[in-house]
């Protein structure tokens, strides 16, 4: 017998509904509840021998709603190539799984495969892309969603239905050790860079002019998977950088900073809930912020998860479990992570905490999200044989050329490129010979399977006349017995033609760290310095790098200093000391290739700084669109002005800007300038344009960015670039609370400027 909820030719609504009218409350919770870590559910990848754990829980809740990492290889889960899933075998571990979980529920629901994959998926064999702070230097959202669809289809492949990957936070304290994982601190910029994503994984999965509700499911495909954007909201935001710190914004300040962002998640498939409260109210019990804004004001169709075990975190406000579940469910939680209080949400019922349509409207999103990735009709995945080889293989031609364009070069005096063979080239430093340091946090064990190159290696193949040797130096953060390593590279250094140290930081874990329950590390690194709970109170560069950098200059040698980071660091020292300076933050498997690639210009850098660069900790904050307040801009004893302002990177090329032109429509206004290359090479230029508003009775902002290009030029080749900014783009919240438009404005591209009186025409000025 076929049951309506069987009936693929019915709305997913209409499924929806006859499957939860057939469902048990605890069935309903079962669907509610991501627990188990997924790599807890059997003994052995090969025989797959499932574990009691996993049983125990599927019959718990007649099924299960959510299954985290089953593929996850790193230190916290102590799962590596001896015990792992390997990126083949995959499929055939997805489909086992599936088989039991659908056998073992009364209605044959499927589980939701739920991956980690930040800069890659975080298992074994993963193509790992640079980071979020340094794919936001590209300021390339075609190439951003390019990347993401060959990451989807690769998931799609290997049995996975739902990618987390972080695009919602947002640098502000850069103290804060998951600043890697942010496309900077630009709101506009982090919003077109996480509706990439979107597009990239999804495709045409959710559109936010239809309610997919009110449509058949689609069949399954490899060539989209849901992606769930976390985190909602302002995480980047907490005082002292602190992880999971309180956060005091106001009104003006969500609104302008964090509306846009949350317009871009209209069309995911899902949003996981941030850590942080905000003015006090944990973000997993604030439903003004999950219901009200995410779903009414911005059209979210998707499921809201939370954090891993953040719902246990609620102990702190509520007296009982059943209590913190209520309230997070109210708020509009559908889908747990690891914790025990979702658990007890048939408590919370029986107690008259919360109602059973709270249940049913939480449940019926998980079901939904299950019939739109055409689970029901198509559980399984086949074997991808060859087809994942030859996707891995072209997913890694595309990384290179991401990493490529996230180079970003902040000084140089000429050296760059190197276009001779120089006879001796000395590379030095904690991250010159580490391929795991070129990686960011959620990274797995690496293999010889993605055939990467360290920066050192690539370099080696680069001059391949050139006599190239490497010395650590000193490590990331360890300072103790440092001098006498330190003394031999020195020695080693001091006949070459050329230094390259490569510095920075590092988010390298290893397998004597201890976590939280979260995965979060817990316990130090002695040379990790940034990564989830990896906050730092100085951003000094660590370790003995200043000294190493001085002694290494003394040589009177030139320096191309290259800067491996998860975040910014206090580089007024090594602006001064080196003589070309190559920000490459965590740039991915194919880093080494593509610094390689900078240093002798076959790639001409054309990154621009997502994120302003402090010239200490003391100047902190210093992001750029601060209120324009009547203040001194300097200290007593500092300077106001960061090292490196955001948008600020230099090309092998001289670009000039010229004719900026403004004209007003009736719903936008069109700006217009010329670009053109006056160098000679074959470049790239981010063309980034910034809004200030006038009017009101509060204070505006000094700047926003509102829309950006990328645009390839030949030597000597002029282009004219044009923006479109919606009416939109020009409203700002009063001091009485209401969102108004401004009455002039000033148009900033590069060095140019034009104020406009902005149009009183009903259709332009309406809100």
């Amino acid at each position: 017998m076929q049951y309506p909820y069987q009936d693929a030719v019915l709305t997913i609504r209409e499924r929806v509904t006859d499957l939860l009218s057939r469902m048990s409350t605890q069935e309903k919770i079962g669907q509610v509840n991501q627990h188990l870590y997924g790599w807890e559910t059997f003994e052995d990848s090969q025989s797959l021998t499932f574990t009691e754990k996993f049983k125990a829980h599927v019959e718990w809740g007649g099924g299960v709603g959510a299954l985290y990492g089953l593929f996850r290889a790193d230190p916290w889960s102590k799962v590596n190539f001896e015990n792992g899933v390997r990126a083949q075998d995959s499929w055939r571990v997805a489909n086992k799984v599936q088989e039991y979980v659908m056998a073992h529920s009364r209605w044959g629901i499927p589980a939701l495969n739920v991956e980690e994959s930040p800069p890659g998926q975080q298992g074994l064999e993963p193509i790992t892309k640079p980071t979020k702070n340094a794919r936001a230097n590209m300021n390339n959202t075609r190439l951003m969603q390019q990347s993401s669809h060959l990451m989807a289809q690769e998931l799609a492949l290997k049995g996975v239905n739902l990618a987390l990957v972080s695009t919602l936070d947002l640098v502000k304290n850069p103290r804060w050790g998951r600043s890697e994982e942010c496309f900077g601190e630009d709101p506009i910029l982090a919003a077109r860079m996480s509706e990439a994503v979107v597009a990239g994984f999804q495709g045409d999965l959710i559109q936010s002019d239809v309610a997919f509700l009110d449509q058949p499911a689609k069949p399954r495909t490899t060539d989209a998977i849901g992606v769930v954007l976390k985190h909602c909201i302002a995480q980047g935001e907490a005082l002292g950088g602190h992880n999971s710190g309180t956060v005091t914004i106001g009104q003006r300040e969500f609104s302008d900073v964090y509306e846009p962002l949350l317009s871009s998640v209209k069309n995911a498939a899902g949003v996981m809930a941030a850590y942080n409260d905000v003015d006090g109210v944990p973000c997993h019990i604030n439903q003004p912020l999950l219901t009200q804004d995410l779903r009414d004001v911005n059209g979210f169709q998707g499921i809201v998860m939370a954090d891993g075990v953040a719902l246990d975190r609620l102990s702190g406000i509520f007296e009982t479990q059943p209590e913190a579940a209520a309230a997070a469910l109210n708020a509009g939680v559908d889908l747990s992570l690891w914790d025990q209080t979702f658990l007890t949400l048939d408590q919370a019922i029986e107690n008259g905490l919360v109602d059973q349509a709270a249940l049913d409207n939480a449940a019926g999103r998980v079901l939904a999200l299950k019939f739109l990735l055409g689970l029901f009709e198509q559980p399984y995945v086949q074997a991808p044989n060859a087809q994942l080889t030859a996707l891995l293989e072209k997913s890694d031609a595309l990384n290179l050329q991401v990493a490529r364009e996230s180079m970003t070069l902040v000084k140089n005096n000429g050296l760059l490129p190197i276009r001779n063979q120089p006879q001796k080239i000395a590379v030095i430093g904690p991250n010159a010979d580490e391929l795991y340091n070129l990686l960011g946090d959620y990274t797995a064990a690496q293999s010889s399977a993605r055939q990467a190159q360290t920066i050192y290696q690539a370099i080696q193949e680069m001059f391949p006349e050139s006599e190239v040797v490497y010395a650590l130096g000193c490590e990331v953060r360890n300072s103790i017995h440092q001098e006498e390593a330190i003394a031999k590279v020195v020695e080693l250094a001091r006949d070459a033609d050329l230094i390259i140290p490569v510095l920075g930081g590092s988010s390298a874990r290893n397998f004597d760290m201890a976590f939280l329950s979260n995965g979060a590390v817990s316990s130090k690194g002695i040379n990790m310095d940034s990564g989830e709970n990896v906050d730092v109170a100085s951003l000094s560069l660590g370790g003995q790098q200043e000294v190493l950098l001085k002694q290494l200059k003394a040589l009177g040698k030139p320096i191309a200093c290259v800067m491996v980071q998860g975040r910014p660091y206090d580089l007024t020292l090594v602006n001064e000391l080196a003589d070309a300076v190559l920000i490459a933050w965590f740039p991915g498997q194919q880093g080494g290739r593509a610094i390689a690639e900078t240093l002798v210009g076959l790639n001409n850098p054309s990154g621009k700084l997502s994120v302003s660069y402090p010239r200490n900790t003391q100047q902190l904050p210093v992001y750029y669109y601060q209120r324009d307040a009547a203040k001194q801009d300097d200290y007593y004893d500092e300077v106001g002005q960061p090292l490196y302002p955001f948008g600020y990177g230099l090309s092998y090329d001289q670009f000039d800007y010229r004719q900026l032109a403004v004209k007003q429509m009736v719903d936008k206004l069109v700006v217009t300038v010329k670009v053109k290359n006056n160098g000679q090479f074959v470049g790239q230029e981010s063309s980034l344009l910034f809004v200030k508003l006038t009017g009101g009775a509060v204070i505006q902002r000094t700047k926003l960015l509102k829309a950006f290009q990328k645009n390839a030029f030949q030597p000597g080749e002029e282009k004219s670039i044009t923006f479109e900014l919606p009416a939109a783009d020009f409203n700002y919240m009063d001091i009485d609370n209401q969102v108004k438009r401004a009455q002039a404005a000033t148009i900033m591209v590069a060095d140019l400027a034009e104020k406009i009186t902005l149009s009183r025409s009903e259709l332009f000025h309406g809100i």
